[in-house]
């Protein structure tokens, strides 16, 4: 019976090692399948956001299409009043030019279809009115989902700098 047992007790080591291979394997597909999905929703928020804080009034109804391009549920009833006719005919008027240069942007959360990042923007807005460029500071906090396949923006909300006004007139 001894003999049998020592004989048996390779192939159950080789068996455990299997199985323990094949679980190593499954948890790590997984880990990958998790980090492609959070490269996905950090791409697409670095897509919206950059299309959000770069503008030109002379390419602004362009650049309002592709604004409104990423955006779903809330924020495309928003997008749909801020780079609507009477703002892209503000932002021409004032000659409006938008820079936005992304300083950092963090995935803060993915669970099913939504995920939620975070963004930190040095903006430099231009117009007819300023003599130099007004720069400051806007972080950005956006809600996504996942529309077949797509992360689209379904909400955003920017925290300026404490006293800090918008620089275009009417808008």
């Amino acid at each position: 019976m001894r003999k049998k047992l020592l004989a048996a007790l390779p192939w159950g080591i080789a068996a455990l090692a299997l199985a323990a291979a094949a679980v190593f394997a499954v948890l790590w597909q997984q880990g990958e399948a998790r980090e492609r999905e959070r490269d996905e929703v950090r791409a697409a928020g670095e897509r919206f956001v950059t299309a959000l804080t770069n503008f030109s009034h002379e390419t602004i109804v362009e650049d309002a299409d592709r604004i409104r391009s990423f955006a779903v549920g809330r924020f495309e009833e928003e997008a749909g009043v801020f780079f609507g006719a009477r703002a892209i005919e503000a932002i021409q008027d004032a000659e409006a030019t938008s820079r936005g240069n992304i300083e950092a942007l963090f995935v803060e959360s993915i669970a099913d279809d939504e995920a939620s990042i975070f963004a930190v923007v040095s903006e430099s807005i231009t117009n007819s009115q300023a003599t130099e460029p007004q720069t400051e500071i806007v972080r950005l906090h956006v809600e996504m989902v996942n529309v077949d396949d797509t992360w689209k923006v379904e909400m955003v909300e920017i925290l300026q700098s404490p006293g800090s006004q918008p620089v275009l007139p009417g808008v």
